[in-house]
């Protein structure tokens, strides 16, 4: 359980970091509508690439899959506080909670 999870959590945010690095056209339009800077737009999506990287590697050292983990969780709570305060709709914040769920299991399979 713990490998699919991981697998997943990493393919989702090399995917999600990816995008924000690269400035891809719709990534920006989601950064322009949530009100964030242009660098910590980067920051975020560099972020999201180590916690990727670190989840997958915490599949052979679990102390770095789990801080990796936790970092990404932080990241998701500031996700869904972005949509909040520009009240963006209850399914876009129910899919970054979505998200939540998911890192944050990982983060307690990886422990055990």
């Amino acid at each position: 359980m713990d490998v699919v999870l991981a697998i997943v959590v990493g393919v989702l945010f090399v995917v999600t970091g990816g995008v924000k690095v690269l400035g891809l056209r719709q990534s920006l339009a989601v950064r322009d509508h949530l009100g964030i800077a242009p660098p910590l737009w980067r920051l975020i999506g560099v972020l999201e690439l180590a916690g990727a990287a670190g989840v997958l590697i915490g599949l052979k050292i679990t102390a770095l899959g789990v801080l990796a983990a936790i970092g990404l969780t932080l990241l998701m709570l500031g996700a869904i506080a972005s949509r909040a305060k520009v009240r963006d709709s209850a399914l876009l914040i129910t899919a970054d909670v979505v998200v939540l769920a998911l890192v944050a299991t990982t983060a307690i399979t990886l422990v055990h």
